[in-house]
């Protein structure tokens, strides 16, 4: 244990790792603790497991040190003597695990992550006390393995295994081979990719929730094997879902067994499997509850006391399907426990033990938004509550990660909290920690960004998008999630102020130069917001003047955006690409690879699905607002604008393909602009190999500096007329 977490702070604080002392200390009642005190040179970190010995050095990082260890960027100036304690500080955990990953996770953030990526991914969950993480690297290898013994083709193997950027949805059972084939070398190195994640997470204390066998099969399988009873299981946004074998078939077994067989093969035993029937939606002729006895029988059979880790999201799992369960043998990730929790209305899943989650993130979408209110009560409640059954833990199931590092941050803190911090010191210390100590007006800013975007309230789930990202429209309830703002917009405007007042003194400072640049997009996104609500109004009203000058000023903020956001590497479209490029295993893999960072972020899928998927996971990115969103904004005021009293509502007279607005008549009379065919010419963009900058250009601070100077003006005049 003790060597597994020195090595962390190796290669996390390599300078200052020898200045820590670690010792194994036991359980307090059967729960993790740590202890911090003094030693000759540095701090004596004494804790009952891994996770317990790495959070302990954590906290005294965080709380003693100043220092942040973060998804966006690290602040490790420590001081030259690491500080005295100057007493024992005993923390014991209210929780047995820390969960961590959704599967939409590997892949709208980790899809092209080689080893160098998720080295570092495995120290920051350590240091967060992450114990229990799912991980479905490398199931193509499985997959190939087990379809080989049951007798099928490789061009049916290829055609099931889908591409990079679609994994989640293929193991989550709703659709086979978007986005592929992939290569023989492409599996084979994923395999060797999860080989070492897995003996990493070991090493660290993590127990790994492999992919389990819970009837999901290649539609082909129908055919294939007529006595069988196989299943079609219906469509996910318009995709054919993979078949599912009913698991009170003889033939559910057969290939179950095959399944852990060749899993362990590959990747060794694991206490944990995961795997959901019917997610989102599917459906087959079957007894749930006999389906759930055969499917964690056949769990059991193959790794006796394993453990069937279920997603608790929308009307999953059903209750039917628990009861065919062994609780104790069974744990249920309640996902949306920040928004929509499951546990208070469904009795605490039935006495199964479960864990509390937030999602926070969809679709890798990017905003300054959570609820840090929430994070900070709600477990806390549940643990109080007569209904919680049996908690056993909280985690993060984020859609898409490296994005608020203030709600990750106080949710791990949380791990080791049985009461609610004051919020207002909370953040007041993130702040310090983060910029290695704060001004006072970082304080306040960060105070009123907790009161403003970081306040959603019950009932909200996904963050408020940019105008900028949706597809052009007069009607932005169109858009995938909502684009009102709970909040104060001129609230926020001031915490961009405020933020941005000690620009030139923290120049250089990496995390605070990350938040600057990124609550500077935040504020030019709701900006763009009250840009759309005026040409919107304009556009009803048939004022030509107004309309030209905002949809210009609309199309101008675009690319100010995407100069500001080039400054900062997680905020590109470049980086994206070069990744996905860089691990395929050939060229003609690497545009395919690169074919499925385009999709992912704007199609998503097929033109039958774009009604459900498109722009799903859309991005403010450098690259993907100029290159795209740019495009596509400008085409639709370019046709509205042509003639715009042409385009009154009692003249709408339906769709047009996109064929006819680029045919060179840009005056095509009746046509209704929020009716456009947009897929066309998305297809079209996505299959382009045009180059994109895959490192930062230009300053951070000094871009900011730049359009806070040429908006914050017209946003505080927006602001003292409202």
């Amino acid at each position: 244990m003790t060597g597994a977490a020195s090595r962390v702070l190796q290669r996390v604080i390599p300078d200052r790792a020898a200045g820590f002392v670690f010792e194994v200390i036991p359980r307090d009642g059967g729960k993790d603790l740590f202890e911090i005190s003094d030693g000759v040179g540095g701090p004596v970190i004494k804790g009952s497991s891994v996770r317990a010995l790495l959070s302990g050095a954590n906290w005294y990082l965080k709380y003693f040190c100043n220092a942040h260890v973060s998804w966006t960027g690290d602040q490790l100036r420590l001081p030259a003597q690491l500080p005295k304690v100057g007493r024992t500080v005993r923390i014991v955990s209210p929780y047995e695990f820390v969960n961590m990953y959704n599967y939409c996770t590997f892949n709208y953030t980790m899809s092209f992550w080689g080893w160098e990526e998720w080295e570092r991914e495995l120290d920051f969950l350590a240091l967060n006390g992450v114990n229990l993480v799912l991980s479905v690297v490398g199931q193509e290898a499985v997959w190939q393995n087990v379809m080989r013994r049951m007798g099928m083709s490789e061009k049916e193997i290829f055609d099931f295994i889908p591409g990079p950027a679609f994994q989640a949805w293929w193991l989550m059972g709703n659709l086979e081979g978007w986005g592929g084939p992939v290569s023989q070398e492409w599996i084979d190195q994923q395999a060797a990719l999860q080989k070492k994640i897995l003996a990493r997470t070991r090493e660290l204390g993590m127990e790994p929730i492999m992919q389990g066998f819970y009837g999901m099969a290649p539609r082909v399988m129908i055919e294939k094997f007529p006595d069988a009873r196989i299943y079609e299981t219906g469509l996910w946004c318009a995709f054919n879902r993979p078949a599912m074998v009913d698991p009170t078939d003889p033939f559910f077994g057969k290939i179950a067994e095959v399944w852990y067989d060749e899993l362990e093969k590959l990747y060794g035993d694991a206490k944990f499997y995961g795997g959901d029937p019917f997610h989102e939606g599917g459906s087959a002729d079957i007894d749930l509850k006999d389906a759930g006895e055969k499917i964690q029988a056949a769990m059991l059979a193959s790794h006796p006391g394993s453990t069937w880790v279920l997603q608790g999201w929308q009307s999953n799992p059903r209750k039917e399907l628990l009861d065919g369960t062994i609780s104790d043998n069974t744990l249920v990730l309640d996902l949306f426990g920040e928004t929509n929790p499951q546990w208070n209305r469904r009795d605490g899943f039935y006495g199964h033990p479960w864990v509390w989650n937030i999602i926070s993130n969809f679709g890798g979408n990017t905003g300054v938004h959570g609820s840090l209110w929430k994070v900070a009560e709600h477990p806390v409640e549940a643990l109080n509550s007569e209904k919680k059954g049996r908690l056993v833990g909280l985690g993060a199931m984020m859609e898409g990660s490296m994005q608020d590092a203030v709600l990750w941050d106080l949710l791990f803190d949380m791990a080791w909290r049985s009461e609610s911090p004051n919020l207002d010191d909370w953040v007041k210390k993130y702040a310090d920690r983060r910029y290695g100590g704060a001004t006072d007006s970082q304080k306040e800013a960060w105070v009123t960004l907790k009161n403003t975007a970081y306040n959603a309230k019950d009932g909200s789930g996904a963050e408020p998008e940019s105008p900028m990202c949706a597809r052009p429209s007069f009607d932005l309830t169109r858009a995938w999630g909502t684009m009102e703002r709970e909040y104060d917009e001129c609230e926020f405007a001031r915490a961009w102020n405020l933020l941005i007042k000690d620009a030139e003194k923290y120049r250089g400072v990496g995390t605070y130069e990350h938040d600057l640049v990124n609550v500077s997009r935040q504020a030019l996104a709701n900006l763009s917001l009250e840009y759309t609500r005026i040409f919107s109004k304009a556009y009803h009203e048939n004022n030509e003047e107004v309309f030209t000058r905002y949809t210009n000023a609309f199309l101008e903020l675009i690319l100010d955006q995407d100069r500001l956001l080039s400054t900062d590497e997680l905020f590109m479209l470049g980086k994206w690409i070069a990744d996905a490029r860089k691990v395929a295993t050939s060229e003609k893999e690497s545009d395919l690879f690169e074919w499925n960072a385009r999709t992912q972020v704007t199609t998503w899928g097929p033109k039958k699905s774009a009604r459900n998927l498109h722009g799903y996971a859309n991005r403010e990115w450098a690259g993907l607002l100029k290159g795209f969103y740019y495009k596509r904004w400008g085409l639709f005021f370019k046709v509205v604008s042509s003639d715009l009293s042409k385009y009154s509502k009692k003249a709408r007279s339906g769709k047009v393909q996109l064929s006819a607005i680029t045919g060179g008549d840009d005056r095509a009379t009746g046509l209704d602009p929020t009716s456009i065919e947009w897929f066309e010419l998305e297809e079209k963009w996505t299959n382009m190999l045009d180059e994109y900058d895959a490192a930062p250009v230009g300053d951070p601070v000094d871009e900011s500096l730049r359009v806070y100077k040429k908006y914050s003006p017209e946003i505080s005049g927006i602001c003292k007329t409202e």
